[in-house]
Protein backbone atom coordinates (compact mmCIF):
# COMPACT_ATOMS: atom_id res chain seq x y z
CA UNK A 1 0.00 0.00 0.00
CA UNK A 2 1.06 3.50 -0.94
CA UNK A 3 2.54 5.51 1.93
CA UNK A 4 0.57 8.52 2.92
CA UNK A 5 2.89 11.92 2.19
CA UNK A 6 2.20 14.73 5.04
CA UNK A 7 0.59 18.07 3.23
CA UNK A 8 2.91 20.45 1.42
CA UNK A 9 3.48 23.72 4.00
CA UNK A 10 3.08 26.57 1.53
CA UNK A 11 -0.57 25.28 0.81
CA UNK A 12 -2.86 27.90 1.08
CA UNK A 13 -4.17 28.14 4.94
CA UNK A 14 -8.16 27.80 5.04
CA UNK A 15 -8.98 28.34 8.76
CA UNK A 16 -7.83 29.81 12.12
CA UNK A 17 -7.01 26.99 13.62
CA UNK A 18 -4.70 25.99 10.70
CA UNK A 19 -2.94 29.31 10.54
CA UNK A 20 -2.11 28.43 14.71
CA UNK A 21 -0.86 24.81 13.68
CA UNK A 22 1.04 26.58 11.31
CA UNK A 23 2.65 28.72 13.55
CA UNK A 24 3.60 26.52 16.86
CA UNK A 25 4.58 24.00 13.99
CA UNK A 26 7.94 26.59 13.43
CA UNK A 27 10.63 26.87 15.50
CA UNK A 28 10.89 29.39 18.10
CA UNK A 29 13.24 31.58 16.62
CA UNK A 30 11.73 31.84 13.25
CA UNK A 31 8.61 32.81 15.09
CA UNK A 32 10.61 35.50 16.79
CA UNK A 33 11.81 37.24 13.48
CA UNK A 34 8.01 37.17 12.25
CA UNK A 35 6.75 38.78 14.75
CA UNK A 36 9.55 41.26 15.08
CA UNK A 37 9.10 41.76 11.30
CA UNK A 38 5.03 42.65 12.00
CA UNK A 39 5.67 45.58 14.57
CA UNK A 40 8.45 46.99 12.13
CA UNK A 41 5.88 47.28 9.12
CA UNK A 42 3.28 48.93 11.89
CA UNK A 43 5.75 51.95 13.31
CA UNK A 44 6.15 55.28 11.14
CA UNK A 45 10.18 55.38 10.82
CA UNK A 46 9.78 58.41 8.83
CA UNK A 47 7.61 60.14 11.80
CA UNK A 48 10.67 59.23 14.09
CA UNK A 49 13.13 61.09 11.60
CA UNK A 50 14.85 64.00 13.18
CA UNK A 51 13.28 67.44 11.73
CA UNK A 52 16.57 68.19 9.86
CA UNK A 53 16.29 65.18 7.73
CA UNK A 54 12.23 65.14 7.33
CA UNK A 55 12.92 69.64 6.08
CA UNK A 56 15.88 67.72 3.94
CA UNK A 57 12.98 65.26 2.17
CA UNK A 58 10.30 68.06 1.88
CA UNK A 59 12.85 70.16 -0.18
CA UNK A 60 13.27 67.45 -2.70
CA UNK A 61 9.16 67.77 -3.35
CA UNK A 62 7.63 69.59 -5.84
CA UNK A 63 4.91 71.99 -4.52
CA UNK A 64 1.68 69.58 -4.88
CA UNK A 65 3.79 66.95 -2.95
CA UNK A 66 4.55 69.11 -0.21
CA UNK A 67 1.10 70.34 0.05
CA UNK A 68 0.09 66.73 0.18
CA UNK A 69 2.47 66.31 3.25
CA UNK A 70 0.70 68.98 5.33
CA UNK A 71 -2.66 66.48 6.31
CA UNK A 72 -0.25 63.61 7.18
CA UNK A 73 0.25 65.11 10.75
CA UNK A 74 0.50 67.59 12.93
CA UNK A 75 4.10 67.73 13.07
CA UNK A 76 4.32 67.20 9.29
CA UNK A 77 2.21 70.69 9.26
CA UNK A 78 4.61 73.22 11.25
CA UNK A 79 7.80 71.69 9.24
CA UNK A 80 9.19 74.46 7.42
CA UNK A 81 9.34 74.22 3.75
CA UNK A 82 11.29 75.96 1.06
CA UNK A 83 9.33 78.60 -1.10
CA UNK A 84 7.60 77.57 -3.73
CA UNK A 85 5.84 80.85 -5.41
CA UNK A 86 3.89 78.78 -8.04
CA UNK A 87 1.30 76.63 -7.11
CA UNK A 88 -1.40 74.44 -9.60
CA UNK A 89 -4.06 72.97 -7.35
CA UNK A 90 -6.29 70.91 -9.79
CA UNK A 91 -9.52 68.45 -8.76
CA UNK A 92 -8.62 66.33 -11.98
CA UNK A 93 -5.22 65.40 -10.57
CA UNK A 94 -7.26 63.50 -7.76
CA UNK A 95 -9.47 61.77 -9.95
CA UNK A 96 -9.30 58.37 -11.17
CA UNK A 97 -8.06 57.20 -14.65
CA UNK A 98 -11.68 55.56 -14.80
CA UNK A 99 -12.96 58.43 -14.45
CA UNK A 100 -11.61 60.12 -17.27
CA UNK A 101 -12.30 56.82 -19.59
CA UNK A 102 -16.08 57.58 -18.70
CA UNK A 103 -15.76 61.00 -19.65
CA UNK A 104 -14.11 60.42 -22.90
CA UNK A 105 -17.00 57.83 -23.17
CA UNK A 106 -19.62 60.35 -23.05
CA UNK A 107 -17.67 62.86 -25.31
CA UNK A 108 -17.02 60.21 -27.96
CA UNK A 109 -21.00 59.02 -27.97
CA UNK A 110 -21.41 62.93 -28.70
CA UNK A 111 -19.48 63.58 -31.05
CA UNK A 112 -20.15 59.85 -33.19
CA UNK A 113 -23.86 61.65 -33.04
CA UNK A 114 -22.98 64.91 -34.45
CA UNK A 115 -20.42 63.20 -37.15
CA UNK A 116 -23.36 60.57 -38.33
CA UNK A 117 -25.65 63.62 -38.83
CA UNK A 118 -22.55 65.38 -40.93
CA UNK A 119 -22.43 62.68 -43.04
CA UNK A 120 -25.73 62.11 -44.04
CA UNK A 121 -26.24 66.05 -44.06
CA UNK A 122 -28.77 65.89 -41.31
CA UNK A 123 -29.99 68.89 -39.38
CA UNK A 124 -32.44 69.10 -36.35
CA UNK A 125 -35.30 70.74 -38.52
CA UNK A 126 -35.13 68.65 -41.69
CA UNK A 127 -37.52 69.61 -44.12
CA UNK A 128 -37.81 66.33 -46.33
CA UNK A 129 -39.80 62.56 -45.28
CA UNK A 130 -36.76 60.80 -46.47
CA UNK A 131 -34.45 63.14 -44.40
CA UNK A 132 -36.93 62.50 -41.17
CA UNK A 133 -36.49 58.72 -41.27
CA UNK A 134 -32.59 59.02 -41.34
CA UNK A 135 -32.32 62.06 -38.98
CA UNK A 136 -34.58 59.62 -36.04
CA UNK A 137 -32.52 56.36 -36.94
CA UNK A 138 -29.53 58.36 -36.44
CA UNK A 139 -31.11 59.80 -32.97
CA UNK A 140 -32.05 56.72 -31.77
CA UNK A 141 -28.95 55.16 -32.04
CA UNK A 142 -27.73 58.20 -30.22
CA UNK A 143 -30.45 57.53 -27.49
CA UNK A 144 -29.20 53.39 -27.24
CA UNK A 145 -25.41 54.63 -26.55
CA UNK A 146 -26.56 57.41 -24.38
CA UNK A 147 -28.75 55.23 -22.36
CA UNK A 148 -25.85 52.88 -21.68
CA UNK A 149 -23.19 55.97 -20.54
CA UNK A 150 -26.41 57.22 -18.37
CA UNK A 151 -25.87 54.24 -16.61
CA UNK A 152 -22.66 55.07 -15.48
CA UNK A 153 -23.50 58.71 -14.12
CA UNK A 154 -23.57 57.55 -10.65
CA UNK A 155 -20.03 56.04 -11.09
CA UNK A 156 -18.87 59.51 -12.34
CA UNK A 157 -20.89 61.59 -9.56
CA UNK A 158 -19.93 59.20 -7.04
CA UNK A 159 -16.11 59.35 -8.12
CA UNK A 160 -16.65 63.40 -8.14
CA UNK A 161 -17.85 63.21 -4.70
CA UNK A 162 -14.74 61.45 -3.48
CA UNK A 163 -12.17 63.50 -5.23
CA UNK A 164 -13.67 66.64 -3.95
CA UNK A 165 -13.72 65.66 -0.35
CA UNK A 166 -10.07 65.17 -0.73
CA UNK A 167 -9.43 68.22 -2.63
CA UNK A 168 -11.31 70.48 0.27
CA UNK A 169 -8.91 68.82 2.77
CA UNK A 170 -5.86 69.47 0.48
CA UNK A 171 -6.56 73.06 0.11
CA UNK A 172 -7.97 73.46 3.35
CA UNK A 173 -4.53 72.79 4.92
CA UNK A 174 -2.30 74.81 2.54
CA UNK A 175 -5.03 78.30 2.53
CA UNK A 176 -6.69 77.81 5.92
CA UNK A 177 -3.51 76.21 8.17
CA UNK A 178 -2.96 77.29 12.13
CA UNK A 179 -2.15 81.15 12.49
CA UNK A 180 1.15 79.51 13.83
CA UNK A 181 2.46 78.30 10.53
CA UNK A 182 5.23 80.08 9.04
CA UNK A 183 4.24 82.60 6.02
CA UNK A 184 5.01 81.32 2.74
CA UNK A 185 5.32 83.56 -0.33
CA UNK A 186 3.27 82.91 -2.76
CA UNK A 187 3.05 84.59 -6.18
CA UNK A 188 0.35 82.42 -8.57
CA UNK A 189 -2.38 80.06 -7.23
CA UNK A 190 -4.34 78.35 -9.79
CA UNK A 191 -7.24 76.59 -8.38
CA UNK A 192 -9.45 73.89 -10.78
CA UNK A 193 -12.61 72.42 -9.24
CA UNK A 194 -16.04 72.09 -8.98
CA UNK A 195 -18.49 74.29 -7.25
CA UNK A 196 -18.31 74.54 -3.48
CA UNK A 197 -18.77 76.53 -0.41
CA UNK A 198 -15.17 76.51 0.39
CA UNK A 199 -14.64 79.10 -2.81
CA UNK A 200 -15.81 81.79 0.05
CA UNK A 201 -13.02 80.62 2.49
CA UNK A 202 -10.22 80.13 0.04
CA UNK A 203 -10.24 83.41 -1.88
CA UNK A 204 -9.91 85.87 0.96
CA UNK A 205 -7.04 83.34 2.10
CA UNK A 206 -5.29 83.57 -1.12
CA UNK A 207 -5.96 87.27 -1.41
CA UNK A 208 -5.44 88.78 2.45
CA UNK A 209 -3.49 85.92 3.74
CA UNK A 210 -0.83 84.65 1.55
CA UNK A 211 -0.87 87.81 -0.90
CA UNK A 212 -1.37 86.00 -4.29
CA UNK A 213 -0.37 88.43 -7.29
CA UNK A 214 -1.44 85.46 -9.86
CA UNK A 215 -4.82 84.43 -9.11
CA UNK A 216 -6.74 81.94 -11.57
CA UNK A 217 -10.11 80.31 -10.27
CA UNK A 218 -11.54 77.91 -12.62
CA UNK A 219 -15.15 76.42 -11.89
CA UNK A 220 -16.15 73.13 -13.91
CA UNK A 221 -19.30 71.56 -14.43
CA UNK A 222 -21.01 74.55 -13.36
CA UNK A 223 -20.80 78.80 -11.90
CA UNK A 224 -20.28 79.91 -8.55
CA UNK A 225 -21.45 83.27 -7.58
CA UNK A 226 -19.08 85.38 -5.30
CA UNK A 227 -19.15 88.68 -3.96
CA UNK A 228 -15.97 90.46 -4.32
CA UNK A 229 -16.87 93.25 -2.59
CA UNK A 230 -15.79 91.18 0.67
CA UNK A 231 -12.24 91.45 -0.05
CA UNK A 232 -11.95 95.21 -0.19
CA UNK A 233 -11.28 95.16 3.47
CA UNK A 234 -8.13 93.19 2.90
CA UNK A 235 -4.72 94.57 4.13
CA UNK A 236 -2.34 92.87 2.14
CA UNK A 237 -3.20 92.79 -1.34
CA UNK A 238 -1.06 92.41 -4.25
CA UNK A 239 -3.15 91.02 -6.66
CA UNK A 240 -2.05 91.95 -10.35
CA UNK A 241 -3.92 89.27 -12.28
CA UNK A 242 -7.06 87.65 -12.11
CA UNK A 243 -8.45 84.84 -14.04
CA UNK A 244 -12.19 83.89 -13.64
CA UNK A 245 -13.83 80.87 -15.26
CA UNK A 246 -17.59 80.34 -14.38
CA UNK A 247 -16.75 82.48 -10.72
CA UNK A 248 -19.28 85.25 -11.15
CA UNK A 249 -19.61 88.58 -9.86
CA UNK A 250 -22.36 90.07 -8.96
CA UNK A 251 -23.37 93.90 -7.40
CA UNK A 252 -21.35 96.88 -8.04
CA UNK A 253 -17.20 96.49 -9.11
CA UNK A 254 -15.53 96.13 -5.91
CA UNK A 255 -12.80 98.52 -4.90
CA UNK A 256 -10.60 95.41 -4.78
CA UNK A 257 -10.72 94.98 -8.85
CA UNK A 258 -9.51 98.70 -9.26
CA UNK A 259 -5.80 97.39 -7.98
CA UNK A 260 -5.65 94.91 -11.32
CA UNK A 261 -3.89 95.44 -14.29
CA UNK A 262 -4.56 92.04 -15.98
CA UNK A 263 -8.02 90.45 -16.03
CA UNK A 264 -9.19 87.46 -17.95
CA UNK A 265 -13.55 86.56 -17.74
CA UNK A 266 -14.07 83.03 -19.28
CA UNK A 267 -17.36 81.86 -19.93
CA UNK A 268 -20.23 83.22 -17.57
CA UNK A 269 -17.63 85.43 -16.23
CA UNK A 270 -17.74 87.19 -19.32
CA UNK A 271 -21.23 88.77 -19.30
CA UNK A 272 -21.47 92.53 -21.17
CA UNK A 273 -22.34 94.33 -18.33
CA UNK A 274 -19.89 92.91 -16.28
CA UNK A 275 -17.04 93.87 -18.94
CA UNK A 276 -18.32 97.83 -19.14
CA UNK A 277 -18.66 98.13 -15.43
CA UNK A 278 -15.22 97.24 -14.57
CA UNK A 279 -14.18 99.41 -17.73
CA UNK A 280 -15.68 102.24 -16.17
CA UNK A 281 -14.12 101.76 -12.74
CA UNK A 282 -10.91 99.99 -12.97
CA UNK A 283 -8.72 102.82 -14.65
CA UNK A 284 -5.46 100.82 -14.04
CA UNK A 285 -6.15 98.09 -16.26
CA UNK A 286 -3.97 97.71 -19.21
CA UNK A 287 -5.53 93.73 -20.07
CA UNK A 288 -8.41 92.85 -20.88
CA UNK A 289 -9.79 89.05 -22.44
CA UNK A 290 -12.73 87.59 -22.87
CA UNK A 291 -13.17 83.68 -23.33
CA UNK A 292 -16.05 81.63 -24.79
CA UNK A 293 -18.51 84.65 -24.04
CA UNK A 294 -22.28 83.62 -25.02
CA UNK A 295 -24.20 85.10 -28.08
CA UNK A 296 -25.14 88.96 -27.22
CA UNK A 297 -27.28 90.73 -29.48
CA UNK A 298 -26.57 94.00 -29.46
CA UNK A 299 -23.04 95.16 -30.57
CA UNK A 300 -20.09 95.37 -28.33
CA UNK A 301 -19.25 99.38 -27.57
CA UNK A 302 -15.55 100.42 -26.45
CA UNK A 303 -16.39 103.54 -25.58
CA UNK A 304 -13.96 104.35 -22.45
CA UNK A 305 -11.61 107.58 -22.59
CA UNK A 306 -10.45 107.42 -19.47
CA UNK A 307 -9.43 103.54 -19.96
CA UNK A 308 -5.50 102.70 -19.87
CA UNK A 309 -6.02 99.41 -21.77
CA UNK A 310 -3.35 98.14 -24.49
CA UNK A 311 -4.81 95.02 -25.26
CA UNK A 312 -7.94 93.89 -26.05
CA UNK A 313 -8.66 90.28 -26.66
CA UNK A 314 -12.02 88.67 -27.37
CA UNK A 315 -11.56 84.86 -27.95
CA UNK A 316 -14.39 82.59 -29.18
CA UNK A 317 -16.82 85.03 -28.69
CA UNK A 318 -20.25 85.13 -30.47
CA UNK A 319 -20.28 89.02 -31.51
CA UNK A 320 -21.76 90.69 -34.80
CA UNK A 321 -20.91 94.21 -34.35
CA UNK A 322 -17.78 95.76 -32.30
CA UNK A 323 -17.21 99.25 -31.91
CA UNK A 324 -13.68 100.62 -30.81
CA UNK A 325 -15.69 104.05 -30.38
CA UNK A 326 -12.75 105.26 -27.86
CA UNK A 327 -9.88 103.81 -26.48
CA UNK A 328 -6.73 106.09 -26.43
CA UNK A 329 -4.51 103.75 -24.61
CA UNK A 330 -4.88 100.51 -27.19
CA UNK A 331 -2.47 99.07 -28.55
CA UNK A 332 -3.35 95.30 -29.82
CA UNK A 333 -6.91 94.06 -30.58
CA UNK A 334 -7.54 90.42 -31.30
CA UNK A 335 -10.60 88.81 -31.94
CA UNK A 336 -11.61 85.22 -32.98
CA UNK A 337 -15.00 83.86 -33.27
CA UNK A 338 -17.44 84.60 -36.45
CA UNK A 339 -16.99 87.20 -38.90
CA UNK A 340 -18.09 90.16 -37.18
CA UNK A 341 -18.70 93.79 -38.40
CA UNK A 342 -15.47 96.18 -37.06
CA UNK A 343 -15.06 99.63 -36.90
CA UNK A 344 -12.40 101.75 -35.93
CA UNK A 345 -12.98 104.97 -33.71
CA UNK A 346 -10.20 107.04 -31.37
CA UNK A 347 -7.78 104.59 -31.10
CA UNK A 348 -4.77 106.37 -31.90
CA UNK A 349 -1.65 104.26 -30.45
CA UNK A 350 -3.49 100.92 -31.91
CA UNK A 351 -0.42 99.28 -33.58
CA UNK A 352 -1.56 95.58 -33.85
CA UNK A 353 -4.67 93.77 -34.93
CA UNK A 354 -5.38 90.16 -35.20
CA UNK A 355 -8.65 89.16 -36.78
CA UNK A 356 -9.37 85.27 -36.95
CA UNK A 357 -12.57 84.54 -38.57
CA UNK A 358 -14.22 81.53 -38.46
CA UNK A 359 -17.12 80.07 -40.28
CA UNK A 360 -19.29 79.57 -37.62
CA UNK A 361 -19.13 80.07 -33.68
CA UNK A 362 -18.54 76.40 -32.99
CA UNK A 363 -15.10 77.35 -34.76
CA UNK A 364 -16.56 75.29 -38.09
CA UNK A 365 -17.13 72.02 -36.90
CA UNK A 366 -20.70 71.78 -37.79
CA UNK A 367 -21.84 72.35 -41.30
CA UNK A 368 -25.08 72.33 -40.14
CA UNK A 369 -24.89 76.22 -39.50
CA UNK A 370 -22.80 76.93 -42.73
CA UNK A 371 -23.75 80.63 -43.57
CA UNK A 372 -25.32 81.61 -46.84
CA UNK A 373 -24.14 85.09 -46.94
CA UNK A 374 -21.28 86.54 -47.93
CA UNK A 375 -18.62 89.63 -46.75
CA UNK A 376 -17.50 92.62 -47.91
CA UNK A 377 -13.79 92.79 -47.32
CA UNK A 378 -14.50 96.86 -46.43
CA UNK A 379 -16.88 95.20 -43.74
CA UNK A 380 -13.72 94.51 -41.56
CA UNK A 381 -11.86 98.36 -41.61
CA UNK A 382 -14.71 100.49 -41.11
CA UNK A 383 -14.54 104.03 -39.75
CA UNK A 384 -11.33 106.20 -39.17
CA UNK A 385 -8.52 103.80 -40.39
CA UNK A 386 -5.96 102.90 -37.42
CA UNK A 387 -2.30 103.75 -37.96
CA UNK A 388 -1.99 100.19 -38.16
CA UNK A 389 1.62 98.64 -38.06
CA UNK A 390 0.92 94.65 -38.14
CA UNK A 391 -2.17 93.00 -39.01
CA UNK A 392 -2.89 89.31 -38.87
CA UNK A 393 -5.79 87.97 -41.02
CA UNK A 394 -7.40 84.36 -41.11
CA UNK A 395 -10.39 84.24 -43.34
CA UNK A 396 -11.79 80.21 -42.79
CA UNK A 397 -14.57 77.82 -43.95
CA UNK A 398 -15.45 75.48 -46.26
CA UNK A 399 -17.19 78.05 -49.12
CA UNK A 400 -15.62 81.39 -49.82
CA UNK A 401 -17.78 83.77 -48.02
CA UNK A 402 -15.73 86.95 -48.68
CA UNK A 403 -16.69 89.39 -51.70
CA UNK A 404 -13.34 91.37 -53.28
CA UNK A 405 -14.33 94.52 -53.00
CA UNK A 406 -12.01 97.46 -52.54
CA UNK A 407 -11.29 99.02 -48.91
CA UNK A 408 -12.32 102.59 -48.53
CA UNK A 409 -9.70 103.62 -46.15
CA UNK A 410 -5.97 103.23 -46.89
CA UNK A 411 -3.65 101.45 -44.28
CA UNK A 412 -0.86 103.92 -44.77
CA UNK A 413 1.09 102.84 -41.94
CA UNK A 414 0.87 98.97 -42.48
CA UNK A 415 4.47 97.89 -42.66
CA UNK A 416 3.25 93.61 -41.78
CA UNK A 417 0.83 91.83 -43.17
CA UNK A 418 0.32 87.95 -42.54
CA UNK A 419 -2.92 86.35 -44.28
CA UNK A 420 -2.89 82.77 -42.67
CA UNK A 421 -4.86 79.31 -43.56
CA UNK A 422 -6.07 80.41 -46.87
CA UNK A 423 -8.01 77.55 -48.21
CA UNK A 424 -6.99 76.28 -51.42
CA UNK A 425 -10.31 76.28 -52.83
CA UNK A 426 -10.31 80.59 -52.63
CA UNK A 427 -9.34 82.61 -55.41
CA UNK A 428 -6.61 85.07 -53.84
CA UNK A 429 -8.14 88.14 -55.49
CA UNK A 430 -9.14 89.65 -52.02
CA UNK A 431 -5.45 89.01 -50.98
CA UNK A 432 -4.15 91.56 -53.42
CA UNK A 433 -7.20 93.85 -52.43
CA UNK A 434 -5.22 93.94 -49.28
CA UNK A 435 -1.89 94.37 -50.57
CA UNK A 436 -2.73 97.18 -52.91
CA UNK A 437 -4.46 99.12 -49.57
CA UNK A 438 -1.09 99.29 -48.43
CA UNK A 439 1.26 100.83 -50.41
CA UNK A 440 4.01 101.41 -47.52
CA UNK A 441 4.08 97.27 -46.91
CA UNK A 442 7.64 95.69 -46.04
CA UNK A 443 6.64 92.24 -45.19
CA UNK A 444 4.28 90.16 -46.79
CA UNK A 445 3.52 86.47 -45.46
CA UNK A 446 0.64 84.38 -46.94
CA UNK A 447 0.21 80.71 -45.95
CA UNK A 448 -2.20 78.38 -47.50
CA UNK A 449 -3.57 75.54 -45.77
CA UNK A 450 -2.86 72.52 -47.47
CA UNK A 451 -5.17 70.45 -45.06
CA UNK A 452 -8.08 71.83 -46.87
CA UNK A 453 -9.82 71.05 -50.48
CA UNK A 454 -7.87 71.38 -53.05
CA UNK A 455 -8.58 74.69 -55.48
CA UNK A 456 -10.66 74.56 -57.88
CA UNK A 457 -11.09 75.87 -61.42
CA UNK A 458 -12.89 79.01 -59.77
CA UNK A 459 -9.85 79.30 -57.18
CA UNK A 460 -7.72 79.91 -60.23
CA UNK A 461 -9.04 82.34 -62.05
CA UNK A 462 -7.03 85.46 -60.31
CA UNK A 463 -4.54 85.29 -62.39
CA UNK A 464 -6.46 86.61 -65.03
CA UNK A 465 -7.44 90.10 -63.62
CA UNK A 466 -5.49 93.20 -63.42
CA UNK A 467 -2.16 93.42 -62.24
CA UNK A 468 -1.69 95.19 -58.64
CA UNK A 469 -0.34 98.64 -58.50
CA UNK A 470 3.15 98.95 -57.68
CA UNK A 471 5.16 98.87 -54.45
CA UNK A 472 8.17 100.77 -53.84
CA UNK A 473 8.42 99.76 -50.20
CA UNK A 474 8.01 95.44 -50.56
CA UNK A 475 11.43 93.64 -49.32
CA UNK A 476 10.44 90.40 -48.42
CA UNK A 477 7.37 87.98 -49.68
CA UNK A 478 7.02 84.64 -47.49
CA UNK A 479 4.80 81.88 -48.84
CA UNK A 480 4.07 79.15 -46.39
CA UNK A 481 2.44 75.98 -48.25
CA UNK A 482 4.22 76.47 -51.16
CA UNK A 483 4.27 73.27 -53.11
CA UNK A 484 4.57 74.68 -56.79
CA UNK A 485 1.38 74.11 -58.41
CA UNK A 486 0.46 76.60 -61.08
CA UNK A 487 -2.13 78.52 -59.33
CA UNK A 488 0.81 79.47 -56.48
CA UNK A 489 3.71 80.13 -59.11
CA UNK A 490 1.24 82.74 -60.72
CA UNK A 491 0.17 84.29 -57.28
CA UNK A 492 3.77 84.69 -56.60
CA UNK A 493 4.84 85.90 -60.06
CA UNK A 494 1.88 88.69 -59.58
CA UNK A 495 3.72 89.95 -55.95
CA UNK A 496 7.19 89.52 -57.72
CA UNK A 497 5.74 91.81 -60.68
CA UNK A 498 4.29 94.53 -58.67
CA UNK A 499 7.52 94.85 -56.33
CA UNK A 500 10.34 95.55 -58.22
CA UNK A 501 12.32 97.02 -55.09
CA UNK A 502 12.04 93.29 -53.76
CA UNK A 503 14.73 92.05 -51.55
CA UNK A 504 13.69 88.08 -50.86
CA UNK A 505 11.02 85.83 -51.44
CA UNK A 506 11.08 82.70 -49.28
CA UNK A 507 8.68 79.70 -50.60
CA UNK A 508 8.65 76.94 -47.98
CA UNK A 509 6.18 74.22 -46.84
CA UNK A 510 4.84 73.95 -43.38
CA UNK A 511 2.31 75.42 -41.36
CA UNK A 512 1.44 77.85 -38.81
CA UNK A 513 0.62 77.62 -35.12
CA UNK A 514 -0.82 80.14 -32.41
CA UNK A 515 2.27 81.85 -30.52
CA UNK A 516 2.81 80.13 -26.86
CA UNK A 517 3.16 83.55 -25.49
CA UNK A 518 0.76 85.81 -27.27
CA UNK A 519 -1.87 83.63 -28.27
CA UNK A 520 -4.01 84.77 -30.49
CA UNK A 521 -2.32 87.90 -31.21
CA UNK A 522 0.03 86.34 -33.00
CA UNK A 523 1.37 83.69 -35.06
CA UNK A 524 4.48 80.92 -35.73
CA UNK A 525 5.49 79.52 -38.59
CA UNK A 526 6.45 76.05 -38.33
CA UNK A 527 8.25 74.77 -41.62
CA UNK A 528 8.65 71.47 -42.66
CA UNK A 529 11.55 70.49 -45.43
CA UNK A 530 10.21 69.30 -48.89
CA UNK A 531 12.81 67.29 -50.99
CA UNK A 532 12.32 69.17 -53.94
CA UNK A 533 13.98 66.91 -57.22
CA UNK A 534 16.07 69.40 -59.58
CA UNK A 535 14.19 69.08 -62.30
CA UNK A 536 11.08 70.23 -60.61
CA UNK A 537 13.22 72.59 -59.01
CA UNK A 538 14.83 74.30 -61.95
CA UNK A 539 11.27 74.07 -63.41
CA UNK A 540 9.60 76.35 -60.76
CA UNK A 541 12.54 78.84 -61.11
CA UNK A 542 12.54 79.06 -64.41
CA UNK A 543 8.59 79.95 -64.23
CA UNK A 544 9.22 82.44 -61.40
CA UNK A 545 12.03 84.58 -62.88
CA UNK A 546 10.20 84.29 -66.59
CA UNK A 547 9.06 87.56 -67.26
CA UNK A 548 9.62 89.27 -64.09
CA UNK A 549 13.99 89.91 -64.15
CA UNK A 550 14.09 88.34 -60.43
CA UNK A 551 17.28 87.00 -59.47
CA UNK A 552 17.53 83.21 -58.78
CA UNK A 553 19.36 83.82 -56.03
CA UNK A 554 17.14 85.54 -54.37
CA UNK A 555 14.42 83.01 -54.19
CA UNK A 556 15.14 80.91 -51.54
CA UNK A 557 13.05 77.54 -52.17
CA UNK A 558 12.39 74.83 -49.75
Amino acid sequence: MAMETSPRLHRRLRKASDLAIANTALPPSKRMRMRDEHISCCVDMISSLPDEILIMILDKLDALATITTTILSKRWLNLPRRSHTCYDLSIYEILPPRYHRLKKITAEAKAGYEAEKKAQNLTDSCAFKDQYDRFYAVKDQYERCMGKVHLLTPIVQRYERLAMRRYVKRVNAFLLPPNNVQQRSTQKLRLQTFSTSSLDQWIPAAVGRWGVEDLEIIIENSWHPYNFRLLDGCQNVRLKRLVLSNCCHYGRTPLFFQRLTTLTLCDKSSRIHIVYDILINCVLLVDLRLKNSSYHPQAYRFNFPASRLKNLQLDNCSIWKIYLTSLPCLETFAFRGRPAKLQYGEVPQLRHVSLDFLETGDNGDNDNFRRKSTYALDKFFKGTPPPLEYLVLQLKGHQMWIEPTNIASRLNHLKKLFVANVPRSWDTFWIFILFAAAPFLQLLQVHFDNNSERASAAGSLDVQVEQPQRHRHLRELVVIGFDGTEWQTSFVKRIMTASRWLGCVHLLDGHVVEDEEQGIVDLEVVPRRREWHECERSEVLDELTDGTGFPRRKIVLE
